[in-house]
Formats: structure tokens, C-alpha cells, sequence
């Protein structure tokens, strides 16, 4: 027994507080029902998932152990108060009133004992109240009851601590992401006037070193954002996973959707080899699409601006293998396995500075083997690119799934041909033809966003027009239709998500795209927007050129809107 466990009760009876050396000596005679009873208990509550559990069961247990009557707990914590009264009897009052206190004429042990639940620091948790009519309470009832009892308030104790870090552990990545987004929301004007300076600098080599250098201390500050969301999952290793039956083509098109922006900007040109046949997957798509937007982003960050990205997916027997290849600065062979290390970073200390906080590839890894597969790397070395390989088990005709991923298959069909969608990119173009005249609608509750990104706009050629809040946003909607919305989430009076529907709603045979332009990241905020009817999910800050590029993507997709 720890000092601790050994300060978790005291024992006092109705006349003050008594001895445990008096009151409980231990008999060394074998009572192995009782240990072994002793021995269950301890593992009950160790295992035990909240306090009411605890305290049900110190109750339940004492009144079969210890052969009482009646058995009251009552523990408090702070404002939280948790009270649990056992009686043997069927229909026996279960009203505080307290027993018949009974003393023998030996002056023995009382009928009624009553024992004070203490923390490890010494202060009161509770009080335990065991009463029966006679007769006392004998030595060893009282000594395993207060085995039972300090057992009992340890693991409380314990759980009020867990719940603690749990809570603080909750409120942290709430402040993260809240960080994040934030963070997000100054750095997007400030994108904005670096590409602003491009077009004022001209031959000025003085405003074009000082535009390079806010570039590229702003990207290296989205990086690290983006690092910084996923740092705390990945180290504790509390990334859940929500399984369903998809498409491994559905999986694709989220995380094609979110780097198909840096792959415009970067001019990269991305190749798709894929069956045709449909490969189902059981796994979280959210988690799986953000292991392989990591893989992909790490490619795009690493190749320079016109070279090439290759995606190659093979079946086997039971699993899908995915190989993605790219013409990028490679990887010493002695270093193949350290980009897994959480914060490793390995590049050319020739040519490159480190990108990010080095966890990309060891949360896509993570997020990979709880999927039930692998991940591994492979380069002939610096300069010469690089190819990662992951498998994965796929929904075979053997599995009890299959019949689901038969009706998955089903309904992406039919959906298809009731609404087309847009293609999964086989290929992007090595460069953006330069179509303008869009007219497009930017909402954004940062008056600075907002402007800068509707200036930068119609110097593209582009007609536009800005509101800042939701409300707004769908009034000029109704008004104007245009043809394009990049929209912040995030909105003052009525939300992206309820403007996006309102649009959606009101969009008649007018051709839109709808573009979220946001701070919130994450798996859950993509499939939110997604299902409130927006085209792409962009992170906040982004690129003008890239969002220039989706509306000229768009032109090339769908005729320009009637003109009201």
C-alpha cells in the first residue's frame, strides 16, 4: 500500500475519530473468497469509466462483503455530488435516515461504522456509511472494507484527474484550431498585397526582394499553421477514425480538390493511373483523404514549378497499392526512413530551406497503419524524386461489406447521372490560359480580405463585387447572380454554410461556383462545406492566382450566366 492509498480513508465512529490500528487489524487466517472477491473488485474499479460506476459499485459490494444492511456513499467533488444508497432488503426505505446504532456490552465494534473518503493530500472526498441491526461489525469486515474504500477513492481521485487533463487537453485544441484560424485571417490580405507588389514592382529591384521576402516567410508561416493543427493528435496518439464503406475514387477527389491549387500555382503537371473498376475501402475517408493530401502536398512542395506528379493505383488480391511518384530534389537513401520521424525535416541544404514542422508524412504513416496498411519511401537519391508506396485493404467480394460497397457503387451512379460532377483530374495543364470577364461575388467579414482579393480580382479582368456579411452575401446573390462566390465560413449574421444553401436554393438554371475560402481546415469542416453545396474548399491564405485559376477552370466547364 502506498503512502497516498494509505491517507484515502480514515475510520470514525459516532463518538470521534478512531485508529485504524485499533479498529482494523488484519487476521492472518486464509479468507481466499473474500481475497479473491477483494482481487475483482480492485480490477472493477480500475476499469471503471466514471465516478457514479465507482461509487455504485463500492456500495453494491460492501453490502454483500461485509454482510450489511444498508450501505450510503456519498462523495463530493467541488459543486459535483454523487450518492449511491445500497440496502439488502427489497422495499426498504431508501431515505437518508440513518440506522439504529447497536454497541455491544463489550464494548465491540458498533453495527453502524462510518468511515471519512480522504484524497492523497489528506482532504475529505466523501463518507461511507455501513449499518446493519446486529450484530457489530466484526474486525475483518472492517478491514476489508476499508481495503475496498481506499481502492475506491484512489480510483475517483484518479478519475477527476483524468477527466481534468481531459479537459484541458480538449480546451487546448479548441484554442489550436481557434489559433489557427485566426492566424489565417491576417495572412490573408497580407498574400494579397504580395501579389499586389508584383504588379506595381516592374523592374524595381528594390520592391522585388522585399515582395520575395514576404512571400516567403508568409508561406513558411502557413506551414507552420497547418503543422501546428495536427502536432498534439499525432504525439498522443489520439486520432479516431469514423469507418464507412467509399469509393477509393470519392477518397481521391478530396484530396485532388485540396492541393489541385498549389499544383496551378506551382505549374505541375499531375498524371492519374487508375482502374476502372470500382475499389472499395472501409476506412474514415476524411482521415484517409488528409494522408494523402499530406503525400501529394509533400510531392508539390518538393518538385519545382514544371515538373511532375504521378499517381499509379494497382489491385492485388486483397489490397489497393498506391504509388505516388514525383520528379522533385529525391532523398538521401540514408534518410528514406527518418522523413517518418515526427518533426524530421530532410531536404537540400543546398537549394532548399525547411518547410513546416516535419509532420506531414509522420501523421499520413499514422494515419495510413490505423487504416490496416503501411507506408514506405523510396528515392535513387538527391535530384532524382521521389515515390512513396502505401496499400491499404480493400472491400473484397469475401467480405461481409461487399454487399454495401455494391450499393455504394449503386448510388455514386445514379447520383452521377442525375447531377454530373466534375471529372477526376487524370491530368492538370502545365499552365492557366488567361480567360477573364467572371463575375464574381467576394464575401468575407475581414474588410481588408475582402477588398484586397476583389482588387486583385478585376485586375484579371474579373467584375466584382464584395459583401461582409452572410445576409448580405445572399442578397446581392439574389440580385446580381453571379457567377462565380468565393466565400468566407466564418460570417457575421448568417454563416457560410446557410448562405452557401440560400445560393443553392435560389440559383434557378444560373450556372454557379461556389468557392469556401476559410480558416477551418480539418476533415469535418470539408465535408461540412461539401454538403452545404460549395464547389472547393480553400485554406485560408491562398493564393489569388489560384483562385483566379478555378474561375478560369470554370469558364472552360460551364457557359458564361445569363446576364439579368
Amino acid at each position: 500500500m502506498t503512502n497516498g492509498e494509505g491517507q484515502a480513508a480514515r475510520v470514525v465512529d459516532s463518538v470521534g475519530d478512531v485508529s485504524l490500528s485499533d479498529r482494523a487489524v488484519h487476521d492472518t487466517h486464509p479468507y481466499s473468497e473474500r481475497l479473491r472477491r477483494l482481487s475483482d473488485i480492485i480490477v472493477a474499479f480500475n476499469v471503471a469509466g466514471n465516478v457514479s460506476d465507482v461509487v455504485r459499485g463500492l456500495g453494491d459490494e460492501l453490502l454483500q462483503l461485509c454482510a450489511a444492511e444498508r450501505v450510503d456513499v456519498d462523495v463530493r467533488r467541488g459543486e459535483r455530488r454523487t450518492e449511491h444508497h445500497a440496502t439488502r432488503h427489497e422495499g426498504h426505505d431508501d431515505s437518508r435516515e440513518a440506522a439504529q446504532i447497536h454497541v455491544d456490552d463489550d464494548g465491540g465494534a458498533p453495527a453502524r461504522w462510518r468511515m471519512i473518503l480522504a484524497r492523497r493530500n489528506g482532504s475529505k472526498l466523501g463518507d461511507l456509511v455501513l449499518s446493519r441491526s446486529a450484530p457489530p461489525f466484526t474486525s475483518d469486515e472492517i478491514s476489508i472494507a476499508v481495503q475496498v474504500a481506499q481502492v475506491a477513492a484512489v480510483t475517483i481521485e484518479n478519475l477527476d484527474l483524468i477527466d481534468a487533463l481531459r479537459d484541458a487537453d480538449q480546451r487546448k485544441d479548441r484554442f489550436l484550431a481557434m489559433l489557427a484560424h485566426e492566424l489565417r485571417n491576417p495572412l490573408t490580405p497580407i498574400v494579397n498585397a504580395v501579389a499586389m507588389l508584383d504588379r506595381v514592382a516592374g523592374s524595381h529591384s528594390g520592391i522585388a526582394r522585399v515582395k520575395e521576402t514576404i512571400d516567403r516567410q508568409s508561406s513558411q508561416l502557413v506551414r507552420l499553421i497547418d503543422d501546428l493543427m495536427d502536432v498534439s493528435r499525432v504525439t498522443q496518439d489520439r486520432l479516431e477514425l469514423r469507418r464507412e464503406v467509399v469509393l477509393l475514387r470519392e477518397v481521391f477527389e478530396l484530396a485532388f480538390e485540396a492541393v489541385r491549387p498549389m499544383l496551378i500555382e506551382r505549374n505541375l503537371h499531375l498524371t492519374v493511373n487508375m482502374p476502372g473498376d470500382s475499389i472499395g475501402l472501409y476506412v474514415d475517408p476524411a482521415r484517409l483523404a488528409q494522408a494523402l493530401t499530406n503525400i501529394l502536398s509533400n510531392a508539390v512542395r518538393y518538385t519545382d514549378p514544371g515538373g511532375a506528379i504521378r499517381v499509379d493505383v494497382h489491385n492485388t488480391s486483397a489490397d489497393v497499392r498506391i504509388e505516388v511518384s514525383d520528379t522533385g530534389i529525391g532523398i538521401p537513401p540514408d534518410k528514406l526512413e527518418q522523413v517518418f520521424e515526427m518533426f524530421a525535416r530532410v531536404y537540400d541544404h543546398g537549394s532548399r530551406t525547411p518547410a513546416g514542422l516535419g509532420v506531414g508524412l509522420a501523421l499520413a504513416r499514422r494515419l495510413i497503419e490505423l487504416h490496416g496498411g503501411s507506408m514506405t519511401a523510396h528515392s535513387a537519391g538527391v535530384g532524382q524524386g521521389s515515390t512513396f508506396r502505401l496499400t491499404l485493404p480493400r472491400v473484397v467480394k469475401s467480405d461481409p461489406k461487399h454487399a454495401q460497397l455494391l450499393q455504394v457503387d449503386a448510388d455514386r451512379s445514379t447520383t452521377s447521372a442525375a447531377i454530373p460532377a466534375l471529372p477526376l483530374p487524370m491530368t492538370t495543364p502545365r499552365f492557366v490560359p488567361l480567360v477573364s470577364g467572371r463575375r464574381v461575388l467576394v464575401v468575407d467579414d475581414n474588410i481588408d480580405a475582402a477588398d484586397s482579393l476583389a482588387l486583385l480580382l478585376e485586375r484579371e479582368g474579373h467584375q466584382v463585387t464584395v459583401a461582409y456579411d452572410g445576409e448580405q452575401a445572399v442578397r446581392v446573390y439574389a440580385e446580381q447572380h453571379p457567377e462565380a462566390v468565393v466565400m468566407d465560413i466564418g460570417l457575421p449574421l448568417l454563416d457560410g454554410y446557410e448562405a452557401a444553401r440560400a445560393m443553392r436554393l435560389a440559383q434557378g438554371s444560373h450556372p454557379l461556383l461556389l468557392i469556401a475560402l476559410t480558416g477551418w481546415g480539418q476533415g469535418d469542416d470539408r465535408r461540412r462545406s461539401q454538403e452545404a453545396g460549395f464547389d472547393h474548399h480553400l485554406v485560408k491564405p491562398i493564393s489569388p492566382r489560384a483562385i483566379h485559376a478555378l474561375l478560369v477552370e470554370h469558364t472552360r466547364l460551364a457557359p458564361p450566366a445569363p446576364t439579368r
